[in-house]
């Protein structure tokens, strides 16, 4: 029997779709063309993202293909499509299931990342919170974390394969813990392997509440790279406070504090576009709130209500609204990443060479044209330097 991996959605997602191709080893066919199972890393976290999974699914059934859906969805969203050819399977039940089905596991360790110089290391899952639009802490179940051993084990292993950049994800990094050790003490940890194996670390994805005085000190100590991505969703505390999310709080001076210590540190951000209760205001909130801290790019999201959340429960604003302020901040996005590069034209940054794009990356996370090159170093921005 020989299977395929597809992968759609997060970082978490891609990192596991990795192990299991590694895991499947001689059974893993050379293209989805010559599987007879394909593996589905789904996502649904919008209505667009339930549908591009849905559309796939449907494609490799009309060939004859049976389907593994793992990753999001398995437990609500895609229930429907329980068939003899589709089977779903929780991400923690996928050793257990296709043991027992075809005496296969993924090992608990990625070892390496063949051909490339960064690679992601998952170090939990799940998320506890409920925040109200989410269906993540639903699909994905409670709270796992990976042993910090482990995370440190892998780490050293990627590093003997030439792994230059280590992308640190989870569903919720802020959840992970081991006795009495929390998210802070895993940073410190994996930043002094960092220093001594002359690696740099970045982190995939912070919340608010997990920007202190602790957390900018390890861009003071360690090498880290100069960019957060923010799970920001709105720069107003009351559309904040509707998503049952934590305010903002002391954010705007831990993000100065980080600025002062690198003018050109990179804020990327996710933004949900015309959640129920947004009003003109804090629309206009959180256009000031990324413009006034430079970021340098926003992940955006018009709201998608899904079944199951307390969002989807509210009355939905005008699409027309939505559609508006979309196009406004979609303008604002590109804007604001042709400000962030063209302001550090002709200075260098730190970079790893991405051999799949033929393009280096900064530590502040601007793709450079370049030439071949091993490790570290430092690349100058030119004109052609973009933001994706």
């Amino acid at each position: 029997m020989k299977f395929a991996v597809e992968v759609f959605g997060c970082k978490v997602n891609q990192y596991e779709s990795a192990r299991w191709q590694l895991g499947l080893k001689e059974h893993l066919a050379e293209s989805v063309d010559d599987a007879q199972v394909v593996i589905i890393f789904s996502c649904v976290v919008t209505h667009k993202a339930e549908a591009e999974v849905r559309r796939t699914l449907n494609k490799w059934l009309k060939q004859g293909k049976k389907v593994i859906i793992t990753g999001c969805g398995t437990r609500q969203t895609l229930t429907d499509i329980v068939s003899p050819n589709v089977t779903l399977v929780p991400i923690e039940d996928m050793n257990t299931y296709m043991e027992k089905h075809w005496n296969v596991r993924a090992p608990n360790i990625v070892p390496y990342i063949p051909n490339h110089s960064r690679a992601f290391v998952k170090v939990q899952d799940g998320c506890s919170w409920r925040c109200s639009y989410c269906l993540s802490s639903i699909e994905r179940g409670s709270t796992v974390s990976r042993p910090l051993d482990d995370v440190l084990q892998e780490i050293n292993l990627m590093v003997q394969k030439g792994v230059k950049e280590i992308v640190l994800t989870g569903t919720n990094l802020l959840l992970w813990h081991q006795n009495e050790l929390n998210i802070f003490d895993l940073f410190e940890k994996v930043g002094d392997l960092a220093y001594h194996k002359s690696i740099r670390v970045r982190i995939s994805s912070v919340y608010p509440q997990m920007v202190t005085d602790r957390f900018i000190n390890l861009f003071k100590r360690y090498p880290f790279a100069r960019h957060l991505h923010i799970s920001l969703q709105s720069g107003s505390d009351s559309v904040l406070r509707h998503m049952n999310r934590a305010p903002l709080q002391n954010l705007p001076q831990m993000l100065e504090g980080l600025l002062r210590l690198d003018e050109n540190f990179a804020f990327t951000a996710d933004v949900i576009v015309g959640y129920p209760t947004e009003t003109e205001q804090d629309f206009v909130k959180t256009m000031v709130f990324t413009e006034l801290f430079g970021f340098s790019k926003l992940h955006l999201f018009p709201f998608s209500p899904r079944s199951g959340t307390k969002a989807n429960e509210l009355k939905p604003l005008n699409g027309d609204i939505i559609s508006r302020r979309m196009e406004v901040l979609s303008r604002e996005n590109v804007r604001l990443k042709e400000r962030f590069v063209s302001r550090q034209e002709n200075t260098f940054r730190d970079a790893v060479f991405l051999q799949d794009d033929r393009v280096a990356l900064t530590d502040n996370f601007i793709y450079v044209p370049s030439q071949p090159f091993n490790g570290i170093k430092p690349v100058k921005i030119v004109p052609e330097s973009y933001i994706i």
